[in-house]
């Protein structure tokens, strides 16, 4: 009863393994590591590219956040572009998740960009425009994503004040606004869309 109760339960790992489409991890900071001098070694010792480390042990998907205008450039979307050619050189795929932030969007900070306006109207124009031009962008780089989450852990909502959850309607708007660019935009094939959410379970 118990060999036969643990077969059960290895066929079922093995069939939900078999069933992940996407198996990754988050690589945002690499370009950022390299600089600071870190480097990455293979099982058996030897230095490689991380893109191929992953590749070779089974990761087909990285994800990248892109934040609108950091100090520095670390994260912007030249940033991420540089990073996506070598994903795809590599043969991963590219899972793009938008912070629509100058720095880390979590459920404790969603702060406008810079010179972004704060009226709904306004601000759901200029992100369709940002996201539009962004995507284009990535096309022209030949760097078409897998994913686009439109917003980094929105349980409270993105781009504050405006699109708090105090404000559904703006929230809404926003999210209409990001995913028509994506729609919109040069890419092909279309990346699937995200509504990114923390503790999403």
């Amino acid at each position: 009863m118990i060999l036969s109760s643990v077969s059960a339960i290895l066929a079922c790992v093995s069939a939900a393994n078999a069933a992940l489409i996407y198996k990754g991890v988050d690589w945002s900071s690499v370009i950022v590591e390299e600089k600071a001098g870190v480097s990455y070694k293979s099982i058996n010792g030897t230095r490689q590219p991380l893109e191929n480390i992953l590749a070779e042990n089974g990761v087909n998907t990285v994800r990248q956040r892109v934040w609108v205008t950091p100090a520095g450039g670390n994260y912007n979307l030249d940033y991420n572009i540089q990073l996506g050619k070598r994903a795809k050189a590599a043969g991963l795929g590219v899972y793009l998740n938008f912070h629509y932030s100058d720095t880390w969007a979590d459920p404790g900070h969603q702060t406008i960009p810079s010179g972004w306006p704060s009226d709904i109207n306004n601000l759901a124009w200029k992100l369709y425009n940002y996201t539009l031009d962004a995507a284009n962008r990535l096309q022209e780089a030949d760097v078409q994503p897998t994913i686009i989450s439109i917003g980094n852990e929105i349980t409270p909502g993105l781009l504050w004040p405006t699109g708090k959850t105090n404000n559904w309607a703006n929230i809404a708007k926003l999210l209409h606004s990001a995913s028509a660019a994506i729609k919109d935009s040069k890419l092909n094939p279309k990346p699937k869309i995200m509504v990114h959410l923390d503790n999403g379970w």
